[in-house]
């Protein structure tokens, strides 16, 4: 019998008579849409239904262990890696900066991978291989290129698109494109770790304020060694710039709140984030203000990279305060090196 089948008979069956799925029972149902030999009506049929429901701890750990075993997962010879995960599906009012902490993070010697897809349903915002390939970046590495990045000393940082790490899953736009409403697989999709090194990070963002939880579990059991969690702008991993945010750290399973202000990182700003200077937002003028910043240009631009790299620093333990860790950022930027370690990443 279909794995898909029997667990739309148990979660939709109406608000009193629906009952939650196993971890196994989850596992099964998605790995059998991942194998795309589901029909697109019963697969938005049981993702709406656990919306609806609302997914447990197990059915969103076992649909995350689906999709992760359908990605596989590498390791690389690193002593700390960053996966930083801002929404695939982009950015609408801020231009999406984040597509360039990889290479400052990198320059500042810790390795760093963004990942995410070309564009995606409902939102369609300009996304970071959109912006990366504005800047002249091939976004379509295999996983195998990644790893050689990653090791490379010049280099130390990568972009990995959803299309060629999980297939299975990049195929479902269409189904989620019809069904409107974002399934659960827009927060799982971030927690894909497809390398993994001797500890492993992660960075990402929520908007709502039952997610940090959520976060947390599915980080420690996907196999992260820490998470930052962060109340992001459009829920990406970079909070306001003008005032204290309210963040959350998960170290060894704890939980725990992380308040966040600019002013420990000096920066002053009246503004919350890079608004577009045109009337809309475009992915080149997001790479021509990232490529600005990283050549040292002072600004909102410059700002965002300073803060989003210096608090992963901070957080990984690599520098002993988010002074520090903001000094050193603002060095390899003002330097050329975090230019020179981008440009490096797109020969």
């Amino acid at each position: 019998m279909s794995a898909v089948i029997e667990a739309i008979k148990k979660v939709a069956t109406g608000p009193e008579l629906s009952k939650n799925l196993t971890l196994d029972e989850s596992r099964q149902a998605m790995l059998e849409i991942l194998s795309g030999n589901v029909d697109p009506v019963r697969i938005a049929v049981l993702l709406i239904a656990l919306r609806m429901k609302r997914e447990t701890d197990e059915e969103n750990l076992g649909l995350l262990q689906a999709i992760q075993q359908m990605s596989g997962q590498q390791t690389v010879e690193l002593d700390h890696l960053l996966l930083l995960a801002d929404p695939f599906n982009g950015f609408s009012r801020h231009c999406p900066l984040a597509a360039f902490l990889p290479a400052v993070l990198a320059a500042c010697g810790l390795p760093a991978v963004t990942q995410g897809v070309y564009q995606m349903a409902p939102k369609f915002g300009i996304t970071h291989a959109q912006v990366l390939e504005a800047a002249g970046v091939d976004v379509r590495l295999t996983v195998d290129s990644a790893v050689q990045r990653l090791q490379d000393p010049r280099i130390g940082w990568a972009y990995l698109d959803q299309a060629l790490v999980t297939p299975g899953l990049f195929a479902l736009q269409d189904v989620r494109r019809l069904m409107i409403k974002r399934p659960s697989l827009a927060t799982l999709e971030k927690l894909v770790m497809p390398i993994k090194a001797r500890q492993t990070h992660l960075q990402i963002g929520f908007v709502h304020k039952a997610y940090p939880a959520v976060l947390a579990y599915l980080s420690q059991q996907a196999g992260f060694d820490s998470a930052l969690i962060i109340r992001g702008l459009e829920g990406g991993v970079i909070p306001t710039l003008r005032e204290v945010s309210d963040n959350f750290e998960c170290i060894d399973g704890v939980l725990t709140p992380c308040a966040l202000d600019p002013l420990s990182f000096g920066i002053e700003q009246a503004t919350r984030g890079a608004m577009p200077l045109q009337q809309s937002l475009t992915a080149a003028e997001s790479a021509q203000r990232g490529l600005a910043a990283l050549a040292g240009e002072k600004g909102v631009a410059y700002d965002v990279l300073v803060y989003g790299a210096a608090m992963a620093l901070w957080h990984c333990k690599l520098v002993g305060s988010q002074q520090l860790a903001a000094n050193r950022v603002r060095e390899v930027l003002d330097s050329g090196k975090a230019l020179a370690v981008f440009e490096q990443g797109k020969k």
